[in-house]
């Protein structure tokens, strides 16, 4: 009998033991149940050193809705980023479209709002600091000009790469073609600079190799690219022009060396009579001298009518006035105020015009259209070797540089320099532009014939670009448009800077 007491007595004070626990519990969850649904995010107020590519992860002891979640945070500086559910609806990530800006403190704040649940989120905002992230923050040229991709850069140009820290020599690898470049850097560590003397006219793509460190131990993690050329561009003052000036180029003797020639986009050569060649040079932008002028011939106003601009000489003969009224061509002649009588030269090669003067004379043209001459660095294919070729209907010879990647020419013996600059003449291009020549039985009034070309139709081309000869053919589908060039079916277009056209037979 007394141990079945014994028994109940045991059965009883587990019961009141179950009863207390499960009351305490029951407490608890209530009193949990008053309590805001807090919010923890994986960097610590006041953190220090956090990596620029951090992903900021926010986690809730209650769900939240992605619109409240959105509407209550914000990110100081603003940065531009993306938050997604990684769980549900009680863990978020942030995620920065382009990284964290290195060395900046950042604000994340956010303000109390209402769980799914409808218990309140309370308010709390975290500041923290990010670690320096070593790398190039810009490349310069001696001047201070930035050099960017695309940007192309004069042949032997010294190139200045500035670090945002400083940086251990040995680690860092400055690479061309898989080949290290020698660096010769700063005191302080922060820039060093390479030299482009000796690296051939063309593409230049650079790469920084991922691991240089800096002097506090901090590491490049990703490749870094700069890709852009080397190319010759002529760097003289000009002035923008609406649509072309074509203006008209003794190539006698006593005209050499010609003013203005290196500013040119195209300048076409052409026997004019007697074995003497002329030329129509284009400018989009007019240098501050141009000349000397002479007169037009008939293949001048089919070049007029193809590169839709204004033409510039100093008069014309009745056969070229005729053919010009036929199918009208604005020209503009010889004019007080515009053009002058240079001193410096004999007559008649001696008429000149400036940039600004050319400019003023296309304004007294108003209705002529804008253009400009597509200009645009071709890729070609299927080229053979080009360095020296000559044009023998016009005496030269064309000699190619490859550490500027331009054609110098000469003409029986005499090198062209461009007067005003008084520099070698550059042409990025040589086009040998072949096509049917009449000698018309008409005298240009100084006792020789005038030759004439046919530029409206089609025929071959060789095109003579870095070195390489290309075997090509232009054509004309537009009497008052440009002419095309070609490799097969494949369109050539032509390079920024001066490209010479050598119209032959």
């Amino acid at each position: 009998m007394q141990k079945s007491n014994r028994f109940k007595r045991g059965w009883m004070a587990l019961a009141a033991a179950v009863a207390i626990g499960l009351t305490g519990t029951g407490g608890f969850l209530a009193y949990a149940n008053t309590l805001p649904t807090s919010t923890t995010l994986n960097v610590t107020d006041g953190q220090k050193e956090v990596p620029a590519d951090t992903h900021l992860l926010f986690s809730f002891s209650r769900p939240v809705t992605f619109a409240m979640l959105t509407s209550a945070l914000s990110i100081s500086p603003a940065t531009d980023g993306t938050l997604m559910s990684v769980s549900g609806e009680s863990k978020y990530q942030w995620i920065p479209r382009l990284g964290l800006s290195d060395l900046t403190t950042y604000t994340v704040t956010l303000k109390p709002f209402q769980d799914t649940t409808k218990h309140q989120v309370k308010g709390a905002h975290w500041t923290f600091t990010t670690t320096i992230v070593p790398r190039i923050a810009a490349v310069t040229l001696p001047d201070g000009t930035p050099v960017t991709n695309g940007l192309e850069i004069m042949p032997g140009s010294k190139l200045t790469f500035n670090f945002n820290d400083s940086m251990v020599p040995s680690t860092v690898r400055i690479v061309l073609a898989d080949k290290p470049q020698t660096l010769s850097w700063s005191k302080d560590l922060r820039s060093a600079s390479m030299a482009t003397s000796g690296i051939p006219s063309g593409p230049l793509v650079l790469h920084l190799d991922a691991g240089a460190k800096d002097s506090t131990g901090h590491t490049v993690k990703a490749v870094w690219t700069l890709d852009t050329g080397l190319y010759f561009r002529d760097r003289e003052h000009t002035i923008a022009l609406k649509y072309p000036a074509l203006i008209q180029v003794p190539n006698d003797a006593s005209a050499l060396d010609q003013d203005g020639l290196q500013a040119a986009g195209v300048v076409f050569e052409y026997v004019a009579e007697g074995g003497i060649t002329r030329l129509t040079a284009i400018y989009d932008h007019a240098p501050d001298m141009i000349g000397p002028m002479r007169s037009s011939r008939l293949v001048s106003l089919k070049i007029a009518r193809h590169y839709k601009g204004l033409l510039f000489q100093s008069g014309e003969s009745p056969v070229t006035r005729s053919a010009a009224g036929s199918d009208p061509v604005p020209q503009f002649f010889d004019t007080i105020g515009y053009m002058f009588r240079s001193a410096s030269r004999y007559a008649p090669d001696n008429l000149m015009i400036t940039g600004d003067g050319v400019n003023r004379a296309e304004q007294r043209f108003p209705s002529l259209g804008a253009f400009v001459i597509p200009k645009a660095r071709p890729v070609l294919t299927g080229g053979v070797t080009g360095m020296t070729f000559n044009v023998t209907e016009h005496y030269s010879t064309y000699t190619y540089d490859p550490m500027m990647g331009t054609y110098q020419k000469t003409e029986q013996g005499h090198r062209y320099n461009d007067a005003h600059t008084r520099q070698v003449l550059r042409m990025e291009m040589v086009i040998v532009m072949h096509t049917h020549e009449s000698l018309l039985a008409v005298s240009d009034g100084h006792g020789s014939y005038i030759h004439d070309f046919d530029l409206d139709t089609q025929g071959r081309a060789d095109i003579y670009y870095k070195g390489q000869r290309y075997a090509a053919t232009w054509s004309s589908t537009d009497g008052h448009g440009p002419l095309t060039f070609a490799l097969g079916s494949q369109p050539v277009t032509l390079p920024p800077g001066l490209v010479w056209v050598d119209v032959t037979s």
